[in-house]
């Protein structure tokens, strides 16, 4: 769901809230990659491609997390974060970045992949919690629980 937003909503997102642009403007890797068909404003094919190779990634690396809320939550941190270290370096390919910008995109997709991985994480934490099954009480037995 979060990287389906992040592709669908994403642009009306940083519209409503100013300053979630501010990255973007440094030319860094907004948000969370996205699922996205088509080029967003003056976005190239290949930074869609590979905004959305990058989400299935992120979700591959949660659905893999075996465990409950906390694994899951890290999972989805360090599956931010390496999405957004790709992304940083997909956009200093793109932008032909010298060595200094080509670092300070590295850090800045670190610091960025951090902070929504951890704003975001708690979400596919929930999702991880395990759900008590009820049983039915079979001839006047007490439910096991």
């Amino acid at each position: 769901m979060i990287v389906l937003a992040f592709g669908l909503w994403g642009s009306a997102l940083v519209t409503r809230v100013g300053y979630l642009a501010v990255p973007s403007a440094l030319g860094l890797p907004y948000g969370l990659p996205g699922l996205r068909v088509v080029p967003l404003g003056e976005t190239t094919w290949l930074v869609t491609l590979a905004d959305s190779v990058l989400a299935l990634v992120l979700v591959v690396m949660v659905a893999r997390a075996r465990g409950g809320f906390w694994r899951t939550w890290g999972a989805f941190v360090l599956g931010a974060v390496v999405a957004n270290l790709l992304r940083a370096v997909v956009l200093s390919q793109i932008t032909s970045a010298g060595l200094g910008a080509y670092a300070g995109h590295l850090v800045g997709g670190l610091i960025a992949g951090l902070l929504w991985g951890v704003a975001l994480g708690w979400l596919a934490g929930l999702a991880a919690l395990p759900r008590r099954r009820r049983q039915p009480a079979a001839a006047g037995m007490p439910l096991a629980g």
